[in-house]
């Protein structure tokens, strides 16, 4: 089974995540809401809409059964894949991709896609759980294990990331975090301007300008 073939099958299970787990999934939009995105943007592998609809971005999403449920969340959606987006070049202010890149084919391929439709001084954002992190070192034993979505997610380094987007000639100017701490436990957002302390955490928001 293909990724794409799991999230149609899977849609509304893995969209009830974000209420089965209040707190985690408000971090995760505390963290988001702290980028302080404004213009028009595409939220890339949007899944169910869930972070597009705080930031009111188109959303691409290669999944029909997620693009369903992201129909009521945002104003526009678009049917694709990261890693060939059918975005016209330079078209768009922000691109914010959340952890989208452990699920891509090749994420590589994703980032640069992202930086091409960016216009000059966007903003490329990409959210992941880092591979380095007690939450992401979870989630891959969980994958082992044979975990329907973690067992077919490769997950990133910050450091990874930070050198791919350099690799773009893109500029990394910040990381916000959260995810310090246990389940169940208050979630700061802290902002780092290295990647050695935010890779602590278990989702960090790698901010790059083209």
């Amino acid at each position: 089974m293909y990724t794409i073939d799991l999230f149609n099958s899977r849609a509304n299970e893995y969209d009830s995540w974000y209420s089965k787990h209040p707190l985690l999934a408000k971090s995760e939009e505390d963290t988001i809401n702290a980028l302080g995105l404004n213009g028009i943007g595409l939220d890339v592998g949007a899944g169910s809409g869930f972070f597009t609809r705080l930031i009111n971005a188109i959303a691409l999403e290669p999944s029909l059964a997620m693009i369903k449920l992201a129909k009521d969340r945002t104003w526009a959606v678009v049917s694709g894949v990261g890693e060939l987006m059918p975005i016209r070049d330079s078209s768009m202010d922000y691109v914010l991709i959340v952890v989208t890149l452990c699920f891509a084919k090749d994420p590589e391929a994703v980032l640069r896609e992202g930086a091409r439709v960016l216009k000059d001084n966007g903003r490329l954002i990409a959210c992941i759980v880092p591979l380095e992190s007690s939450w992401g070192m979870q989630y891959s034993e969980l994958g082992s294990r044979g975990h329907p979505y973690y067992s077919r997610a490769r997950f990133l380094t910050v450091k990874w990331v930070t050198e791919a987007l350099k690799g773009l000639g893109l500029k990394v100017t910040s990381y916000v975090a959260t995810l310090s701490k246990g389940v169940g436990e208050y979630y700061e957002t802290p902002n780092f301007t290295d990647y050695t302390n935010a890779g602590k955490y278990g989702f960090v928001c790698i901010n790059a300008v083209k």
